[in-house]
This record gives structure tokens, C-alpha cells and sequence, in this order.
């Protein structure tokens, strides 16, 4: 460990048994004169040094905020505190700075004065507040009817300054809406934004033009490589744009008025927080403009108003009503002699006491005027609200003589600036709080349980089935389900508690001034059963269950966002055990989204780092003994962990969108090896490759391979794609479309897992497949007298009418091999005649069962 020259620091190698250089944590120790005299590993490595370079530095280099003077001074009041933690910013090797918080601590050692500072970057925790200070200060500017352009730059320029890389724009329909104008777009270059003034709205005119055309999210991750961007590539690079992701800005749920875009100077891919971000930023900016829409109505309103003037009172010094204006009796109903000799306190509303205007006279008899608002009450009973002024005029004395009301209705006025606050934090749809109060909400009972010594119980629910609800009555018959939901809920909880809607088919509740976690349990319990009861649609009885995470303040978090990741987390635990229930948070399901978190980054590499490897398991005609089908087996080689289970990285390759670029390079790599063993082994050999339903959702890839098939005189039928039933069950247009063109491009289809999903002959006519492949669960316990035996015979009969082959998987023994021999099972697969091999271990394999087929 690397010790500083002349500072008596000789036995600091006892730190390296706590192995320092671990810690993710920065370490640093620095003397009286600010001088590094130790680094931890993670403290240079994220300053950009080697280990070299970082003790030849200072506090000055590092932390711009100090000087001799300032450092002596913190030293000192160091000395006498004995620690300090406070915030500062730390510049890197390359000149950026990141913002950090500092714990220090005063230690002497040997004589000598050290400062030992705790380092830790809170660079995701100033975005999360930046985030928190524009959605404030634009709503704040909404409520205050500040220009739309104004309000609109505002949050453009916010998130460009939260992440340095965007650049952003806001595009509005004309009156036409048929072409989109540029409106505010700070930071991208304006010739660029001359260029696309007046964009068309169609079906492939760039991700704006587009997402206006469709009314929904376009994502182009490469600009050069989208179609949708055939005509503007050349603009795009020529400013060095290479990504944009757009968003539709809706209002009334349906009309589409602009679009809100984010432009990167590389291809991006945008996370799920990306997206939700975009999707809450076109919200804000859909809540200005449909605001300053309603605002500019009323400025219209107003105008007329004051062309006519304010209603006008005059008072004696009593109090009295001596005089009106015209404007009065348009606006409260009263006519000049119904008011005249009275107070106003006598056309006021009942919810002003004496009190009320006693503060009033108190005012004015020591200042002399008055303002704010009063509520009154028209001749026709109505209530309503007005903005007052009050003012005094003196007599040739300097007494008091007359006072002067001034007043006009703010009634739509208030009742716009609850609207705004109502759209900000409740659903449209289920009128139950949103996620942004329930954030809010959430963070205010955990400072309350802090001060009173209560539990908060946070229960997240996700529905089980929602999706193919609102596939089969539309959205209209899903959100008929959710009003229905969010009515259920609230049969289930008391006053006090909370329920939300966090969007979509996600819910939450809320219990407060709980003791212990078995209320968490009566509550999920309930909601379980109310939910088991059908939900009439129209005519349809609807069934539909929820998974629920439970977790409990401050048992499991010490804070409201730690809570709502560990109820998630929890949720998708009782989605895995089998939906319909629910499962209280624990340490290990932490353990284990960590898990998922550091090999979902290990996975990004994986592909780069030749971790991965095909394995080959034959596939065997039982009569004859031939070899000419292999299925293709993926494996993940890990540095540390050894051979990692497709069961366990396939779905993170899924979740994360790395299954795209890992299937392609198995689609090319086994399209070569079929080649070859073609050439080798067998004229019509061919390998089955696995496909993912996550790959039906991005087809660019399989463009490519259609391309590459079309250019390889040799490869009809050489290559079998195996799709799940689960396919079967989204066999959408688009996805038969792609079936269809790997059958085109000389690819045979295959059904695996066959009688385990959702089987149907309507699903497998209507795509055309060609083998059935009978689920391993089906062969396992296979015997002449096993109730298997039938089902599996069934399958095989009704595919050979079908006109379709069978392909039998998990085949291990003498007795399984007979039996599906003898009920014509056209393949075999399985242990009986070999585990899955590696390429060379399978060619040689395959040479010797050449040699003896027996």
C-alpha cells in the first residue's frame, strides 16, 4: 500500500488487512498541508488516476473550492469538531467534475494530523432532485399562467441540463395538423431546425413525424440504420445526430399536438427510466398547453371584464354601502338599492365569522388598505369567490372619509388552479392519487412514523392477466376493469390509508399507524378476495387476479424510495410463485435483483468477450439410426461462475434487449455450421435454433438474416427456427408475417414445448409449422400402461394428419426409445443418445455413429 514520503506513516499497511482498496466507498487521508497520503483503489480509479499519478497531487487539484487560506481554515475547524460531512464537487483526470458528499474526520497518527474523508458520488441523487425542481417549477409556472414558451423552454432546458448529452425539442401541430413546427428547441443547431420547420406528419417521416402519425412512442436507437429515417440521414449527420426518441403529446386522450423529442450525438438505446422519464415530460408538457389554452380563453374573458370595469364599492367610514357600479350588480345580482345602507359582510358567505372581518377593519385602521379573498354570495343563492381590494381616502383632514372596494370574480380562476393540481397529482381514469402523490404521499407518513415510532406498510399490486383483458375487449374494456379495481380497493382500507394508481395495471396501498405486519395481511387477503369475484364489461364477466409485494417502514428501508423497490420486488416474487398471491419483501430477494443487476452489465460484455458457445444435440431418426438434425443450445461461460443456465440468463438477455444482438450471432453462427456439416455429413443436414418471443418485437435482425439467407445458394432448410406456444398465443399479423418469411427464405418451423402452453390446431394451421416437438414433462414418465402414453399418441396421430413430423424430447431410456418408435415418433432427442456437445465433440460423435450406427 502506498505510503507518502516523510510522513511518518510507516505501519500503514495495517489498513490493507480491512483490504481498503474493496471498499467502494473513496478513502482518502490527507495531511495539515492538503497533500494526498492515501487513496483507496475506488477513490482514483473514479477520479481517472493511476495509482502512480494520484499521490503526486493536492486538495487545490481536486477540489477547486479550497485554497491554502480555506483549507487551513476547515483543517482547524476539523480539529475542534472531530468530523464534518458536507457536499462539494471533485474534478476528474479528463476536467469534469462530479458532484460528492464528504464525511471527515480529524485522526492523529504517529505524531502527526490527518484528515480521513468517506467519499461518496451523489450524482443519481442531484438528477433525482433536479428532475423533482422542474416538474415543481413548471407546474409552479402553469399555476401561474406563465407563457407557454416560457414554461415549455423551461423544461427542455432542465432535462438538457440533467444529462448534458440530450438534446431536446418540443414540435407543435399547426392549425392544419398536418405538418409540425418547431416551437422550442434551445441546443439543437438552427439550421438543422430550419431544415425540418414544417415537417410532414406520415408514417415514416423520421421518430417526430412519425410518433405524431402514429400517437405513440417511436424509439430510432441509429438514425443511419432506421427506414423511418430514409429521407433525413444525410441531414442528421451532417449535425451529428445519430439517435432521437419521440414522444407523442396527447391531450384528450386522443388528440395528438405535438411531440416531445431527445436527440443523442451517438446511437442510444433508452432505458425503461428513460422512457417513463419521456413519457412524464410530454405529460407536463400537454398539462401547459392544454392550460394555456384554457388560459387564453379567459385573457379573452378578462379583457371584455376590464373594458367594462371592476365592481366597485363605496363604504363610509362605518362601513357602509353608499354607493355601486354597474359592474357590481352584473356580477353579484344585486341591484344598487337592494345593497345600498348595508355591509358587505351581508351579501358575504356564511364561512367568514366576525373574527374574519374584524382582521379586516384591524387592518385597514392601521394601514389603510387591504387585500385577498373574500367569499360572497349572489342574489341567486350562488356561491362565489373575489379578489378585494381595499383602500382608504382621507378627507382635506387626513381623516379616514370613505373606503373603496374593488372586486372581481376569481371563481373559474380557482377552480382552473385546482384542475391543474388535480391533473399533477390524481389518475384521469381511476380518480385515485398517482404516482406523484403517492411518492409524496409515502415520503410524508415515513417522516411521520419516524416521529411518532408507527410502521408504514406499503402493499404493490400488479394484475395477473391484464393484458389479455385489454387484447381481447380493447382499451375501453380495460379501463372499465381498472375503474372497477380502484372501486374494490377502496372497500378495504380505512380512511386513513392510501391507495394509488402508478399507471397502467399497477396499483398501490398505503397503511399508516400500523403495529405490526399482520394488518399488511388482512388487507392483501381481502384484496384477493374481492378481486375473485367477476368483473362484468359490457356483457362479458371478466376474471382477473393481482400478485402482491408487501413491505414494512423501517423494517425493511430506511427510506420511502427503498420501501417502494423492495414492495416491487416482492410483487414479482409472488408473480414467480404462481400469481394469485402475495409475498412479504426479504433480504434475499435484495440479493438477488442484485444478482440480476451485476450479470445483466456482465451480460452486455459477454458477446464481446467470446463467453459465449454453441452446443449441438442430435436429433435421431429411431428407424433408420440417421443423424441429420441437431438442435443448437446456447451456453454462457462465465469468468467467475462457470457455465451460467439459459434458464437463468436468457430472461435477463430479454429484460435488458440483449437478446436481439445474441440471437442474431447464433442464427449466423449456426447457418455456418450447418453449411459445413452439410458438406461434411449429410446433403440435408439441418440445426434447429431456439427463438425468443422477445425477437418477434424487434424484426430489423431478422432482415438481415433473410438477406444473408437469399445470398447463400445452399442454406434451403438448413436451419429450423423453434418458437414457444407462447408465440402462438401473440400471433399477431406481424408475427405471422415473419413466420411466413422464414418459411419464404427456406426456414422450417418447429413447435417446441409442445402441450405444455396454450396448444391449439387453429394456431398451428394458421402459421403453418413443420414438426411438433412433445415436452420432455410428456416423456419423463413414459410406460405402456402411464397415462402419458395415450396423450403422447394422440399428439403424434393428430400431427401426422396434420401432415406434420415429431419430434420427441428428453428421451433417456431402452423403454421410452420402443415405445415412441413404435407409435411412429419421427425424431428422438434426448440423453439416450447423447448430451448436448460442443462443435468439435459433436463432429466427432457424429463420425463414429457413421462408422457404427448401431
Amino acid at each position: 500500500m502506498p505510503v507518502a514520503k516523510g510522513e511518518g506513516f510507516t505501519d500503514f499497511e495495517l489498513f490493507s488487512r480491512f483490504s481498503l482498496d474493496k471498499v467502494q466507498d473513496w478513502i482518502t487521508w490527507l495531511n495539515a498541508a492538503g497533500d494526498l497520503v492515501y487513496v483507496n483503489e475506488a477513490a482514483y480509479k473514479a477520479l481517472g488516476y493511476s495509482k502512480e499519478e494520484v499521490y503526486g497531487l493536492n486538495i487545490f487539484q481536486i477540489d477547486e473550492s479550497y485554497s491554502p487560506a480555506s483549507w487551513a481554515a476547515h483543517f482547524a475547524s476539523l480539529k475542534t469538531l472531530g468530523a464534518k460531512t458536507f457536499e462539494t464537487q471533485h474534478r476528474k483526470k479528463d476536467g469534469s467534475v462530479l458532484p460528492v458528499e464528504i464525511n471527515s474526520n480529524y485522526i492523529e497518527y504517529n505524531g502527526h494530523e490527518y484528515n480521513c474523508a468517506i467519499v461518496r458520488p451523489i450524482i443519481e441523487r442531484k438528477r433525482a432532485e433536479t428532475r423533482e425542481h422542474i416538474k415543481n417549477h413548471v407546474l409552479d409556472l402553469v399555476a401561474r399562467n406563465a407563457p407557454l414558451k416560457s414554461i415549455l423552454g423551461y423544461l427542455v432546458q432542465g432535462v438538457e441540463e440533467e444529462n448534458p448529452e440530450r438534446l431536446c425539442s418540443i414540435l407543435l401541430l399547426d392549425k392544419s395538423n398536418q405538418v409540425l413546427k418547431n416551437y422550442v428547441a434551445p441546443s439543437l443547431p438552427k439550421d438543422y431546425c430550419e431544415a425540418i420547420e414544417n415537417l410532414e406528419v406520415g408514417p415514416s417521416v423520421g421518430s417526430c413525424g412519425t410518433a405524431a402519425f402514429r400517437g405513440k412512442p417511436v424509439i430510432v436507437e441509429n438514425i443511419q440504420t432506421d427506414p423511418l429515417w430514409e429521407g433525413y440521414k444525410a441531414l442528421a449527420a451532417q449535425y451529428g445526430l445519430a439517435s432521437c426518441w419521440s414522444m407523442p403529446i396527447i391531450v384528450d386522450h386522443h388528440e395528438v399536438i405535438g411531440t416531445f423529442g431527445i436527440y443523442h450525438k451517438t446511437p442510444k438505446v433508452p432505458t425503461q427510466a428513460d422512457l417513463e422519464q419521456m413519457e412524464y415530460l410530454s405529460n407536463l408538457a400537454r398539462i401547459a398547453i392544454e392550460r394555456h389554452r384554457a388560459a387564453e380563453e379567459l385573457r379573452l374573458s378578462d379583457s371584455i371584464f376590464k373594458n367594462t370595469s371592476e365592481a366597485m364599492l363605496v363604504l363610509d367610514i362605518d362601513g357602509l354601502i353608499i354607493a355601486t357600479n354597474p359592474a357590481f350588480t352584473r356580477i353579484s345580482g344585486y341591484s344598487a338599492e337592494e345593497v345600498i345602507g348595508h355591509h358587505p359582510m351581508a351579501f358575504g358567505s356564511p364561512r367568514h365569522d366576525q373574527d374574519f372581518y374584524s382582521a379586516i377593519r384591524s387592518d385597514l385602521e392601521e394601514k389603510g388598505s387591504w387585500r385577498g379573498e373574500i367569499y360572497g354570495v349572489k342574489k341567486n343563492g350562488e356561491e362565489y369567490i373575489n379578489w378585494v381590494t381595499v383602500n382608504t381616502t382621507n378627507d382635506e383632514k387626513g381623516q379616514p372619509f370613505r373606503r373603496v372596494v374593488l372586486f372581481s370574480d376569481i371563481t373559474e380562476k380557482k377552480k382552473h388552479e385546482e384542475s391543474i393540481w388535480y391533473e399533477a397529482n390524481y389518475d384521469a381514469l381511476t380518480h385515485l392519487p398517482n404516482r406523484r402523490w403517492f411518492q409524496e404521499r409515502l415520503q410524508q407518513e415515513v417522516f411521520r412514523a419516524n416521529r411518532v415510532g408507527a410502521k408504514v406498510v406499503l402493499l404493490y399490486l400488479d394484475l395477473d392477466g391484464f393484458k389479455e383483458v385489454n387484447d381481447a375487449l380493447g382499451h375501453q374494456g380495460g379501463d372499465q376493469l381498472l375503474i372497477e379495481v380502484a372501486r374494490r380497493l377502496t372497500h378495504v382500507v380505512r380512511i386513513t390509508d392510501c391507495i394509488s394508481r402508478l399507471g397502467g395495471d399497477e396499483f398501490t396501498v398505503t397503511l399508516v399507524d400500523v403495529q405490526d405486519s399482520q394488518a399488511a395481511t388482512n388487507v392483501a387477503t381481502s384484496i384477493l378476495e374481492l378481486l375473485q369475484a367477476p368483473i362484468m364489461i359490457d356483457t362479458h364477466a371478466t376474471y382477473i387476479s393481482a400478485s402482491i409485494g408487501i413491505t414494512v417502514y423501517p423494517d425493511d428501508a430506511e427510506d420511502a424510495s427503498a420501501l417502494i423497490k423492495n414492495a416491487d420486488q416482492a410483487m414479482y416474487e409472488a408473480k414467480k410463485r404462481g400469481r394469485n398471491q402475495y409475498s412479504f419483501y426479504t433480504q434475499e430477494m435484495q440479493y438477488l435483483a442484485q444478482r440480476r443487476t451485476e450479470q445483466k452489465r456482465e451480460l452486455r460484455h459477454a458477446l464481446a468477450n467470446h463467453e459465449f458457445e454453441i452446443y449441438y444435440q442430435p436429433v435421431v431418426e429411431p428407424k433408420s439410426g440417421m443423424v441429420t438434425k441437431a438442435e443448437a443450445l446456447l451456453r454462457w461461460r462465465h469468468g467467475t461462475m462457470g457455465i451460467v443456465s439459459p434458464a437463468e440468463f436468457i430472461p435477463l438477455a430479454e429484460d435488458a434487449g440483449l437478446i436481439h444482438e445474441i440471437g442474431s450471432w447464433v442464427f449466423i453462427q449456426c447457418l455456418e455450421q450447418a453449411l459445413q456439416w452439410r458438406s461434411r455429413f449429410h446433403p440435408d443436414f439441418q440445426i434447429s435454433v431456439n427463438l425468443s418471443p422477445v425477437q418477434f418485437k424487434n424484426t430489423a435482425y431478422f432482415d438481415r438474416w433473410f438477406n444473408l439467407l437469399a445470398s447463400t445458394a445452399a442454406s434451403k432448410h438448413c436451419l429450423c427456427v423453434e418458437i414457444t406456444e407462447g408465440v402462438l398465443l401473440d400471433a399477431s399479423d406481424k408475427t405471422s408475417e415473419q413466420l411466413l418469411r422464414f418459411r419464404e427464405a427456406g426456414v422450417e418451423v418447429a413447435i417446441d414445448d409442445f402441450g405444455t402452453g396454450y396448444s391449439s390446431l387453429a394456431y398451428i394451421k394458421r402459421i403453418n409449422v413443420d414438426y411438433l416437438k412433445i415436452d420432455r414433462t410428456f416423456i419423463t414418465h413414459l410406460a405402456s400402461e402411464s397415462a402419458d402414453y395415450p396423450l403422447v399418441e394422440a399428439i403424434i396421430m393428430m400431427a401426422h394428419k396434420l401432415g406434420l413430423k415429431v419430434i420427441a424430447e428428453g428421451v433417456e431410456t431402452d423403454t421410452q426409445l420402443a415405445l415412441l418408435t413404435q407409435i411412429g415418433c419421427d425424431y428422438i432427442q434426448g440423453y439416450w443418445y447423447s448430451r448436448p456437445l460442443s462443435a468439435d465433440a459433436f463432429e466427432d460423435w457424429l463420425s463414429a455413429r457413421m462408422q457404427n450406427p448401431v
